[in-house]
């Protein structure tokens, strides 16, 4: 996992490399292990630690368990304060005060959604390397939450390519899935989705082209 682990650091240069005032994800996990608050980082960052391929993630984007979500709100909100907190309903953003199109820095999602809360509470995994310490979605975990954001009807158009390319490389970046537990997973999206999360896995994985 060590190097893996130096994925999600590539990603942080990068993105500081093309914006300002990026957040170090690792640096927000440890504020989070500190308040021991249950959280689990997804987003960009989390593609980058499984794909190996580093890319600018402008934001820093965690899911955050119900019970410990306004704790981790405050604690972003004193140590970042150079951010606005903006309430977003069913997650809260910290948004860069700078004039430009993109704002969102750290995105705070509650898990009151059945497959977020089972991604925080069971289908993750904590990584350790040194001093650093971060909660990361299980691979099959990965993978649901790439497939549900791609069938959501909230994307536009323009997201779904790169939905669908996300979801390529995250399938094709391990040799061996837990169908049982992508079958489960793919159930807390829609009821059948277990069996259409199973046949995209196994679809993508030899090649064969998939559409939403």
């Amino acid at each position: 996992m060590k190097n893996k682990i130096e994925n999600l650091r590539k990603s942080f240069e990068l993105s500081s490399q093309q914006t300002e005032d990026v957040v170090n994800p690792l640096e927000v996990a440890a504020l989070f292990e500190e308040q021991e608050l249950s959280f689990v980082l997804i987003g960009g960052h989390m593609l980058s630690f499984y794909t190996g391929i580093a890319r600018a993630t402008v934001g820093v984007d965690f899911i955050i368990s119900d019970a410990d979500f306004a704790k981790a709100s405050k604690t972003i909100n004193q140590s970042y304060r150079q951010f606005r907190e903006t309430d977003r309903v069913y997650h809260v953003t910290f948004d860069t005060k700078k004039n430009v199109v993109d704002p969102e820095r750290i995105d705070l999602i509650k898990d009151v959604f059945p497959l977020f809360r089972e991604v925080v509470s069971q289908y993750s995994t904590r990584l350790r390397e040194d001093i650093h310490s971060v909660k990361i979605p299980t691979i099959e975990a990965a993978i649901a939450l790439k497939f549900a954001a791609s069938i959501s009807p909230n994307r536009g158009n323009e997201d779904k390519p790169i939905d669908n390319t996300d979801l390529l490389r995250l399938i094709k970046s391990t040799a061996k899935f837990d169908e049982k537990a992508l079958f489960a997973l793919g159930e807390l999206i829609y009821t059948g989705g277990g069996k259409e999360l199973i046949s995209v896995v196994n679809d993508m994985k030899s090649g064969k082209s998939v559409n939403f």
